[in-house]
């Protein structure tokens, strides 16, 4: 969690203004992660389970925190998941910003979220976690009393981590510590929040990878961890940043990314130059001819739609400080 072919935005994208109209606007077709992820959530990455899994290099991301590894692979072993066969998201949410002294975003389970949603058999997953770990206290989602149950108990460096899992009426589960649940229950959703909403609805619901980031408040408390992204540039007022991919399923075939940005107006009015930027540097990696990118804006929102070649998505996704791992999806399955 840390941290477009040949064309630049200025000669080949096709720029579409459209009317924000506020009224008659139907509710947002947000992706189904973003609907019940909590408003708190600063940054996060969701993937289809049987490729983030099984793939070397995401599973080398996870293990730079112990606990969050141990806590994943205890409940993925007694639930008895196959990641090779599954067909649902799993979602990494940063939540709550790190203190003094935590200089990354991965600095223990208080601050990471875990949500397993949109599995091919949700009953079977609820009934796994209520099977394989036992019964501890409550958790109050959706107006009602859901059981937490102990994934495990941890002390490290003289700090205790109680870490626990509950499942909701969707029958998806979240696993955190105790503090991050509670944080969850508390708060609304992300998709209740206007600018997030309008953001998450310009990217693919069904892309195979997406993440998220809340800008303002990353750059109020970890400008120094961004140095070397392009998102210490972003214009104030950007409240949200929606990203998307969809992999190619054969060899040498361009990747499809999209980013989409909401907040203020006047915010959005002055992002046409950050996107500039971005484009330039993926361009310079290699140029390559590809379709034409399409800009999409509204008054508080923009969106860029384009392909990119593997080496211009690394660079793409480090420079908005997301993980530059290859994105590919083998037409054999998940592989690492």
């Amino acid at each position: 969690m840390r941290r477009p072919a040949a064309f630049l935005i200025p000669a080949a994208v096709a720029l579409i203004c459209l009317p924000f109209a506020t009224s008659c606007r139907p509710k947002p077709r947000v992706p189904g992660w973003v609907q019940a992820a909590p408003a708190d959530s600063l940054a996060a990455f969701s993937g289809e389970a049987g490729w983030v899994l099984t793939h070397k290099d995401v599973q080398s991301l996870i293990s730079r925190d112990p606990m969050v590894e141990r806590a994943l692979d205890l409940f993925l072993q007694k639930a008895r998941i196959n990641p090779r066969n599954e067909t649902g998201r799993v979602t990494f949410h940063v939540i709550g910003m790190p203190q003094k002294g935590e200089d990354n975003l991965q600095k223990g389970l208080e601050h990471v979220l875990i949500q397993l949603n949109q599995f091919k058999d949700p009953t079977a997953l609820v009934s796994a976690l209520a099977e394989s770990f036992p019964q501890e206290g409550s958790l109050r989602l959706q107006g009602r009393d859901w059981p937490l149950h102990v994934i495990l108990d941890i002390e490290t460096q003289g700090t205790k981590a109680h870490i626990r899992a509950a499942s909701d009426e969707q029958g998806q589960v979240w696993i955190g510590s105790l503090e991050a649940l509670n944080r969850m229950a508390t708060r609304g959703s992300l998709a209740a929040l206007p600018d997030a909403a309008l953001a998450a609805e310009w990217i693919s619901a069904r892309a195979p990878f997406q993440g998220y980031l809340q800008p303002e408040t990353l750059l109020g408390g970890l400008r120094q961890n961004l140095e070397s992204t392009f998102i210490k540039d972003l214009p104030q007022g950007v409240n949200a940043l929606f990203w998307s991919i969809t992999p190619a399923t054969e060899k040498d075939q361009p990747i499809r990314f999209e980013l989409a940005l909401a907040g203020t107006p006047e915010g959005i009015n002055q992002v046409t130059p950050w996107l500039q930027r971005l484009v330039a540097a993926a361009n310079a990696v290699q140029a390559t001819p590809g379709s034409t990118p399409e800009l999409l804006q509204e008054k508080r929102r923009v969106g860029l739609r384009c392909t990119l070649t593997p080496d211009q998505l690394k660079l793409v996704m480090e420079k908005l400080g997301q993980p530059g791992f290859s994105f590919r999806l083998p037409t054999g399955g998940p592989k690492a």
